[in-house]
């Protein structure tokens, strides 16, 4: 009633809205600008509920809601590589709670706990000397590939995957097939077509697609710190789970 009598001028949620700063990034895979504004307490509640559960795959279903609502053009987090996922995220988090996060380090060579700071305004998005996602098999095929979205993760675990598992994953992540003559769209083939195809490569050419995975960007950060011997080591960080943990990712 207060907001009605109130009218439209001024309105304190649209007022708060008008308010909202907006920033400016670049997803990684397609180097496209986007602009994105920091959560609310709505999208927040969103992260905590998905907390509670202690699932990581709900978390990261939460992570890609907020993505969406903050982001300008993202209709499906679920579809786009688990890197810029990754990536918008902690940018995200970044002016949303602050610009650093504070890991504790298990350091393994002392044994001691160690607070680490990461700049989440500084990130890298590091990938193989030679990564491609076009795949030439042979002088007469080319295979593009695309990358493993979060839908794929939510379905199969990547993290923990078996070397046997890259087959099935390959299946998924073959975009299209290109020949001197045409160029085959792997949503026009069906799944019997491209397991006979990639049945019929030799182990070399499948190397080059264990390749492309092994090798595909990821966000990291390598990080200093001292331990109490007062020896300066360092560690690589990857990805949201190192940086801040999926339990904590709205947490100073």
């Amino acid at each position: 009633m207060i907001l009605k009598l109130l009218g439209d001028e001024m309105n304190p949620i649209e007022l708060l809205k008008s308010k909202t700063p907006k920033y400016q990034d670049t997803i990684p895979s397609s180097n496209k600008q986007v602009w994105f504004r920091p959560f609310f307490v709505k999208e927040e509640k969103v992260l905590l509920i998905a907390q509670e559960t202690g699932q990581e795959k709900e978390m990261l279903k939460a992570i890609a809601n907020v993505v969406e609502t903050c982001y300008d053009g993202v209709d499906d987090a679920t579809k786009i590589p688990l890197f810029d996922l990754e990536y918008m995220f902690i940018k995200l988090r970044s002016k949303s709670v602050q610009e650093y996060a504070t890991p504790i380090l298990i350091c393994p060579e002392t044994g001691e706990k160690v607070t680490l700071k990461i700049d989440l305004d500084n990130l890298d998005i590091i990938k193989g000397k030679n990564h491609s996602n076009k795949i030439k098999i042979s002088e007469d095929v080319i295979i593009h590939m695309k990358y493993p979205s979060l839908s794929l993760f939510i379905s199969n675990d990547l993290e923990t995957m078996e070397l046997s598992d890259i087959y099935e994953l390959a299946l998924k992540c073959i975009d299209y097939i290109e020949t001197h003559d045409e160029r085959i769209d792997s949503d026009k083939m069906s799944s019997d077509e491209l397991k006979e195809f990639i049945d019929n490569m030799t182990k070399k050419q499948f190397d080059k697609i264990i390749e492309f995975f092994s090798s595909m960007p990821r966000v990291e950060k390598t990080v200093s710190y001292v331990t109490s011997d007062k020896v300066k080591r360092s560690i690589v960080l990857r990805g949201i789970k190192d940086f801040f943990g999926l339990a904590s990712v709205i947490q100073a």
